[in-house]
């Protein structure tokens, strides 16, 4: 199968194309494979040359954008060009369009009717999420073309509403599919798919794909069998079999925020917590906000950028600074203690580095960074406190420091669960 994707600001770079990539997942979630995507701007001739094209080898093909009212937006018309069928005013869209308007509580302008063009003999795809609905219609060589709204919102709403449906019902073949997924963190790819082995091979069922993405690396096995039951069982066999290759860096089946997530589960866990950053500017405690009722767990945090402010707001004490510099073990410990005693949390994790582009040296170059955890001990125990060193590759100072609150995330979510019940102990 193919993407078309169309519109006049991906080709020039003001917008990535993120509809391409989304419709490549989700399809191979659907066992299909999307051999080429082909991003044209918002000329007639070119989106007809590229659905033709595609048409040639695909039997099913996705066109995104160009389906709003002004003259610019020629998606239909090329489409029909290539279906060699004229555009027709489709009644059903025009009523979806005004019932639209009117939900909005404005007034349709005539300029809307023209997304309510079809090709002659295509079947509405309705937007529930835009005022552009989407259609379906066929190619003189057989394809299939499915046309969808541009904006990701939309695209991505109405392909759960109107297109999985219509795929679940339209199966190339009589064979039944399932799919399984896990999540993992601070798991470079490289390190994965060198443990998962011929687990990856592109002709292997359950075919087995991998993405990464802010401190998430998910993987998600599409299995292909006779019956829905044995394909499941294939599925989640796979999933079984790569989540026990990295145990203690498994999150769950899925997960899409990984600060929601960790504090999610500091906070179903019961275990407060504190922080102490510097390189990082408040990164970790704003992402571990994104999860509802953390206050129970997290009341505060320092943000110490200065030598002063770890001085006086944490206590480390000066000579571990003269002596060790703040980008240190030393100095990580210290911040992660200070941050312990002084907030009475169960646990406190410290981050304290260099994000660049400038202050390295060859000593300590950009991308250096120290964490400090810190950690209650039973019935009056002195604190346990431990440090880690990571190097990144000095590709910018965003990178480094999103890599840094990541990692951080990723120590506190193995504090917790050292401190539940059969807790995973280390991440």
């Amino acid at each position: 199968m193919g993407v078309v994707s169309v519109g006049d600001e991906l080709l020039a770079g003001a917008h990535p194309d993120l509809n391409g990539p989304y419709l490549a997942s989700r399809m191979a979630d659907f066992g299909r494979r999307v051999e080429r995507v082909i991003v044209v701007g918002d000329d007639e001739e070119h989106i007809a040359s590229a659905v033709d094209a595609l048409a040639a080898g695909c039997g099913l093909i996705f066109v995104s954008g160009g389906l709003g009212p002004t003259l610019d937006d020629v998606t239909r018309h090329g489409v029909a060009r290539a279906a060699g069928a004229p555009l027709e005013e489709c009644p059903e869209a025009v009523s979806e369009i005004e019932a639209w308007f009117t939900r909005a509580g404005r007034a349709m302008l005539d300029n809307n009717r023209r997304q309510a063009l079809m090709p002659t003999g295509a079947t509405r795809v309705p937007n529930a999420f835009g005022t552009a609905p989407g259609f379906r219609c066929s190619h003189p060589l057989g394809a299939t073309v499915v046309v969808l709204p541009g904006p990701p919102r939309e695209l991505q709403g109405v392909f759960g509403a109107e297109v999985e449906p219509w795929l679940a019902e339209n199966r190339p073949d009589v064979l039944h599919r399932a799919r399984a997924s896990a999540a993992f963190v601070d798991l470079p790819e490289s390190t994965f798919a060198e443990a998962a082995g011929a687990w990856l091979e592109r002709g292997a069922n359950p075919l087995v794909g991998v993405t990464v993405k802010d401190g998430i690396l998910t993987t998600r096995a599409v299995a292909t069998a006779e019956s829905p039951e044995a394909a499941t069982a294939m599925a989640e066999d796979r999933i079984d079999g790569l989540r026990a290759l990295f145990p203690e860096r498994y999150l769950a089946e899925r997960v899409d925020d990984l600060g929601a997530f960790v504090g999610e589960e500091l906070r179903r866990l019961g275990v407060s917590f504190s922080l102490a950053e510097s390189c990082t500017g408040g990164l970790v405690a704003a992402s571990l906000t994104g999860a509802p009722g953390i206050s129970g767990v997290f009341e505060r945090s320092f943000v110490t950028y200065a030598n002063g402010a770890k001085e006086s707001e944490l206590g480390v004490p000066r000579r571990v600074l003269e002596e060790h510099g703040a980008v240190s073990e030393a100095c990580a410990r210290a911040m992660a203690l200070g941050a312990l005693e002084r907030s009475g949390a169960e646990v406190a994790v410290s981050v304290t580095g260099i994000a660049g582009p400038e202050g390295g040296s060859a000593l300590k170059p950009v991308g250096l960074v120290w964490f400090g955890i810190a950690s209650r001990g039973q019935a009056g125990a002195p604190p346990a406190v431990e440090a880690e060193e990571r190097r990144w590759p000095p590709l910018g100072r965003a990178r480094v420091r999103r890599w840094a609150a990541n990692r951080a995330l990723a120590h506190l979510l193995a504090q917790a669960r050292a401190r539940a019940p059969r807790g995973p102990a280390s991440i």
